[in-house]
């Protein structure tokens, strides 16, 4: 879902900090990309539900947020996090609460719901056996493009101004976790080191739902100055 800056498309497009006013548009765009999960069928109610959890998950450490639009259309957003830095809203954790308890007062989304925790859950286990954050004091919590502003540089224009904002805080080295429900080869391009990666099949005794985990799972980790010349290069 990442591609690199073609002509003047990107022209008209505004780049501003994100608000808690932009949470709907990112969850709507975050449903409409990888809203998709089988076992709770059509429900589109719930499956938008789930993907506000998502996005508060992302959104809770995160010290920094950008919102790409043109014409007050939502176009992309990053959400990244430096140690030490104060986190962009203290309000996450108690809608998180509320978001939960609908969710999990529909049968269906109590099982998907544990199901994304273990999730995260086994992302932080794959953090622990790197080390990670041992080393990098960084990490991009979301990296969202529109379907609509794909190829016309709006992701690669985020992404340019994410590392320069790991630059500003002098940042030696962040991360980031994806799967290959996203375009990995982006990362790949761009100066990024793949440092460790899980298939699915091989961890049966998970306990995940098949239908909703992803074939594999990665953390990628890079220098924030090799990744913005690679993008810069483009």
């Amino acid at each position: 879902m990442h591609n690199e800056p073609k002509g003047d498309a990107g022209i008209g497009v505004v780049y501003a900090p994100m608000l808690w006013g932009d949470v709907e548009a990112i969850t709507k765009q975050f449903d409409e990309t990888w809203g998709h999960y089988a076992p709770i069928g059509n429900d589109k109610k719930l499956s938008m539900l789930l993907s506000y959890h998502f996005v508060l998950h992302y959104l809770e450490p995160a010290t920094r947020g950008e919102i790409a639009h043109k014409n007050g259309e939502f176009m992309g957003v990053t959400l990244s996090r430096v140690v030490g830095q104060p986190v962009m809203f203290q309000n996450v954790a108690e809608e998180m609460a509320k978001i939960d308890e609908r969710i999990n007062s529909i049968p269906a989304g109590h099982k998907a719901l544990a199901d994304l925790e273990l999730g995260f859950e086994i992302e932080r286990r794959m953090e622990r056996q790197t080390a990670i954050n041992d080393k990098a004091p960084a990490e991009v919590e979301l990296f969202l493009v529109s379907q609509a502003s794909r190829g016309h540089g709006v992701g690669g224009e985020l992404w340019r101004r994410a590392m320069e904002s790991f630059e500003r805080f002098e940042v030696p080295m962040f991360y980031l976790h994806t799967d290959t429900d996203c375009d990995v080869s982006f990362y790949d391009r761009h100066g990024m080191e793949r440092i460790a990666e899980r298939q699915e099949q091989r961890h049966p005794d998970d306990g995940r739902d098949p239908q909703m985990a992803p074939t594999k799972m990665f953390i990628y980790a890079g220098v924030p100055a090799k990744v913005k010349e690679s993008v810069s290069q483009k």
